[in-house]
Formats: structure tokens, sequence, C-alpha cells
């Protein structure tokens, strides 16, 4: 698999949050189809909630943060 972009990312976590809701019984699916809104992006390039993709940025980067911290053996 090569490297994916911050948006090619985004949109896996949304495939992989929705296949996982639909697994969910519908009594427990409400958080996620929120989230999967929010996130949603618009016509003009953005998601639904701005501050989404504002939060998933920063995500990534305190995932690369933890990825890259050296190991102490």
């Amino acid at each position: 698999m090569s490297g994916l972009t911050s948006r090619e990312a985004f949109e896996a976590m949304r495939c992989f949050l929705a296949q996982f809701n639909e697994s969910e019984p519908p009594e427990r699916r409400e958080t996620i189809e929120q989230i999967l809104s929010w996130t949603e992006f618009q016509a003009d390039g953005g998601t639904f909630d701005p501050a989404q993709w504002h939060d998933w940025e920063a995500a990534v980067a305190s995932a690369i943060g933890r990825l890259r911290r050296p190991t102490i053996d």
C-alpha cells in the first residue's frame, strides 16, 4: 500500500466507521452516524462541520508524532 494523503486517509476513516456502524444494532448507531454526517465533504471542499477537518489534522499530527517517537529497548 502506498502512502495516503491526509484527505484519502480521512475518507478511509469515514469508510471504516460506516462499515463498523453497519454491524452495530440500530439503537447503537446514532453517535457514529453523527460523526459521518459532520465529516461529510461539501461542494466547497470543506466538511459539513468545519471543526472536524481541523480536529482531523490535529489527530494526524499527533499520530505521526507518536509513530516517529524513538522507542527505548
